[in-house]
């Protein structure tokens, strides 16, 4: 409720429901623009634009079943971190990983790393890649036979600490990184309108 009245009341109520509707609009655009030729470039896209809405200078998707790497995507990325990760060096001993075993949702880095200690090597590596500060959120979807399938998309070297209207563009576009990710490997083409409907339909939390 709003702790206003009369013609203050409906300003308050106004502005909020233009930010929302704001909010909305740019969730849309990014849904709209995922129709590239493969899979691969409609996420790197947009992870550039959560780099750009949240102000962070890098922006990483990966995505795993167990202790198997399926996808890993990145945005202004040191590559030597990109190179160990997809060796599978790292993903067993990444703490937010770790979190993500137990709890879903939004991680702080350091909050992470202070719940499971890194190694020396680990740390060089965040270190060398400029990462910090950083803030992940974890989704999975609970569809029969895709629920053990989660995906990540962390926001490093963010500005300051993200607001909650950032937390929102992130977390509704999640569910169409994720439904695009697991199909990398199955298909080369581009999303069709029926598709990309579902998509948002999932965002929203319908079922079609």
């Amino acid at each position: 409720m709003y702790p206003f009245t009369g013609a203050e009341g409906a300003v308050a109520m106004g502005s909020a429901i233009t930010e929302s509707a704001s909010r909305d609009l740019l969730i849309q655009q990014m849904v709209s623009t995922i129709t590239e030729l493969d899979g691969q470039t409609a996420i790197e896209n947009a992870l550039q634009w959560l780099r750009r809405e949240c102000g962070s200078e890098r922006a990483m998707f990966y995505q795993f079943k167990g202790p198997l790497l399926l996808t890993f995507i990145t945005s202004n990325v040191d590559d030597a971190w990109g190179k160990a990760y997809r060796q599978h060096e790292l993903i067993t001993q990444d703490p937010v990983i770790r979190c993500y075993r137990n709890q879903l949702g939004f991680i702080n880095w350091q909050d992470a790393f202070r719940q499971y200690p890194v190694s020396a090597r680990y740390d060089e590596l965040v270190e060398a890649g400029g990462l910090l500060p950083a803030i992940s959120y974890g989704y999975t979807n609970h569809c029969r036979g895709t629920d053990s399938v989660t995906s990540v998309c962390t926001l490093g070297e963010v500005e300051r600490m993200i607001s909650a209207e950032q937390k929102y563009l992130m977390s509704s576009l999640m569910p169409v990184l994720h439904s695009v990710a697991r199909g990398l490997k199955f298909c080369s083409r581009g999303l069709t309108h029926r598709e990309l409907e579902v998509l948002q339909w999932a965002r929203d939390g319908k079922t079609a």
